[in-house]
């Protein structure tokens, strides 16, 4: 599911209206509907505001968040698995690091 998906879903199960949502962020009606059909990718801050508006968890939030944007960045490679591979090494690498 992306973000978008999540978020519209979210928003229809409160039965609330973009316009309501949109306006407690401070955003056009037009971009929140740009981002829950993924023609636009949210700011970071969007999305915590998001959260807040949708009374949700703003970390599993930002989780959808993250993971569309890692998609956004990636679905035009050829060797994604094998970036997401790398990717992940050097996660590890800096964790284990960082608990140093």
């Amino acid at each position: 599911m992306t973000f978008g998906e999540y978020i519209r879903e979210i928003r229809e199960e409160k039965q609330l209206l973009l316009r309501e949502v949109a306006s407690q962020m401070n955003i056009d009606t037009a971009l929140l509907s740009k981002i829950e059909r993924g023609t636009r990718l949210a700011r970071k801050e969007q999305a915590e505001a998001l959260a807040k508006a949708l009374k949700q968890n703003k970390n599993e939030l930002l989780q959808f968040w993250m993971a569309d944007k890692i998609v956004f960045m990636l679905k035009e490679e050829k060797n994604i698995t094998e970036i997401l591979k790398i990717a992940e090494q050097n996660i590890i690498r800096l964790s284990k690091k960082n608990k140093n």
